[in-house]
């Protein structure tokens, strides 16, 4: 990933724990996409949301997370675990 990428993902997920408590309040259990720090979307489905923003923002940089109290941590096996 280009850093310049890198710093504008990084911009945006700064955006979003800065506005997680007014998120909270509104989109509790949805996933947010944020743009430019702003909210561009939101929706339950995260697929469905980033082909959404794609379609709308083209190949322009977004982060999408959801809206949780405690953030999901999801354990994935080592691609050389995995037969």
């Amino acid at each position: 990933m280009p850093k310049a990428l890198e710093v504008e993902l990084a911009q945006e997920q700064k955006v979003f724990r800065r506005k997680h408590a007014r998120l909270m309040q509104r989109y509790e259990g949805q996933f947010v996409a944020i743009y430019r720090g702003r909210l561009a979307g939101y929706g339950t489905d995260d697929e469905e949301l980033a082909l959404r923003m794609f379609k709308k923002l083209g190949d322009a940089p977004f982060y999408i997370a959801k809206v949780e109290k405690e953030p999901t941590v999801y354990e994935l096996p080592s691609p050389e675990v995995v037969s």
